[in-house]
């Protein structure tokens, strides 16, 4: 019940930029987005109900990816039934190359910690967040591993797949999803919004690694917002960054 309840307090609090996406395809026949770190579908359900009520005859699909099969999506189920776009949902997850990996859960705070790359659970992040939020968890299960596919975007969309929006929400992994993309990349120019996730102790280093292997596709930073939540009592900082390809 309190992690329901700490999740949409999250998600209401967590940035985005639903509103300059949904006017910039508010004229769209068509919207393909793809949701990687779909977990209960909250980008994905936002953005989709503000292009709506602009546009009520776009044709939507919706491509999600979150390794974390045990995750709730009854909620999002009947959003998509009600609505009735194209949705297909996988647990697989996206990375720079084909292989198995190990993906971990912070069962206390699955919606924050589910990543192949988890930095959490060794945080102070994690340690305040125990204290104040799940006091009374089981401290000998702290965490759940389990082995996953792994799978990159030019091997599941082809070039002639158009997408218009990428979403990467993957918990610190970010870097990884991208290379995984490069081709597709190169040929086509879906918006992008990127959740950096990091120790603060590294965060420069890991914005300027996404930003100039960004730049080699001449995308350019429209917008950044910052998890003021994560960032708070905490070692660790997460911001999301909106990225567009200049045109040539």
């Amino acid at each position: 019940m309190y992690k329901n309840l700490l999740y949409k307090l999250l998600t209401f609090f967590s940035p985005n930029f639903d509103k300059y996406l949904s006017k910039k395809f508010s004229n769209s026949k068509n919207l393909n987005i793809v949701d990687i770190g779909f977990f209960k579908g909250s980008f994905s359900k936002s953005l989709i109900t503000k292009v709506l009520k602009i546009n009520k005859e776009v044709n939507i699909s919706l491509y999600s990816f979150d390794p974390n099969s045990n995750v709730n999506m009854d909620t999002f189920k009947e959003f998509w039934e009600y609505n009735q776009f194209s949705w297909k949902h996988s647990n697989m997850a996206i990375g720079s190359e084909s292989k198995k990996e190990t993906f971990t859960i912070l069962n206390a705070f699955p919606s924050s910690g589910s990543s192949i790359e988890n930095i959490l659970q060794d945080s102070f992040w994690y340690k305040t967040r125990k204290i104040f939020l799940d006091p009374f968890g089981n401290k000998k299960n702290k965490i759940s591993n389990f082995e996953i596919e792994v799978e990159t975007i030019d091997n599941l969309f082809t070039f002639n797949d158009h997408i218009d929006v990428f979403k990467i929400d993957v918990e610190g992994y970010s870097f990884e999803v991208l290379q995984g993309a490069c081709e597709y990349l190169k040929n086509n120019s879906p918006a992008l919004q990127v959740e950096i996730l990091s120790r603060k102790i590294d965060f420069a280093d890991k914005e300027e690694e996404i930003f100039n292997y960004l730049n080699n596709f001449n995308y350019k930073l429209i917008s950044r917002k910052q998890h003021y939540t994560t960032h708070l009592f905490s070692d660790i900082r997460c911001v999301d960054y909106l990225f567009e390809k200049l045109p040539k």
